[in-house]
């Protein structure tokens, strides 16, 4: 396996932890929360997944100016509590991503994204990584966690 970097993050949401979880047992929702910038071109798999469950993803965002294919597998599920989806196609040379969902006494969600990852091309990798990866995650992450909350807190939008 490939020298790996970690990140996570996380926020707290006024939403029932089961309907974020139920919301990310569907990767067709993927779309909702992620950088307007990003542009979803396929979404295949079967909804909501299970454990073992395949899924690909066809992806175009910038920098990157052609289509990106993800195949993921989701490798754990715990209900209410973790989604894990783990790539074994993807422009990352590894790509594991857990979601965790914890329950705060407020009847809220605190939401946990917990990504471990390593760019391709080993050395030139992890300079690319330190140059600009590790922004571009940070800065999508926050992004996708800001629109999550904003969605779920928002009673006109809200899946739940």
């Amino acid at each position: 396996m490939p020298k790996t970097r970690t990140y996570s993050r996380s926020i707290d949401i006024d939403a029932p932890t089961d309907a974020l979880y139920r919301f990310h047992l569907d990767t067709r929702n993927a779309p909702l929360i992620s950088p307007a910038s990003a542009k979803f071109l396929a979404i295949n798999g079967e909804f909501p997944v299970v454990l073992g469950a395949k899924v690909q993803l066809k992806v175009k965002q910038p920098p990157i100016p052609v289509a990106q294919t993800w195949d993921i597998v989701i490798a754990e599920l715990q209900e209410n509590a973790i989604v894990v989806d783990v790539a074994n196609k993807s422009p990352f040379a590894y790509w594991r991503h857990e979601h965790r969902f914890e329950a705060l006494p407020s009847g809220g969600t605190r939401m946990t994204d917990r990504v471990t990852y390593a760019l391709p091309f080993g050395p030139l990798g992890r300079i690319v990584d330190r140059v600009m990866a590790r922004k571009q995650l940070a800065a999508m992450f926050a992004d996708r966690q800001a629109r999550t909350k904003a969605l779920f807190e928002d009673p006109a939008r809200s899946p739940r």
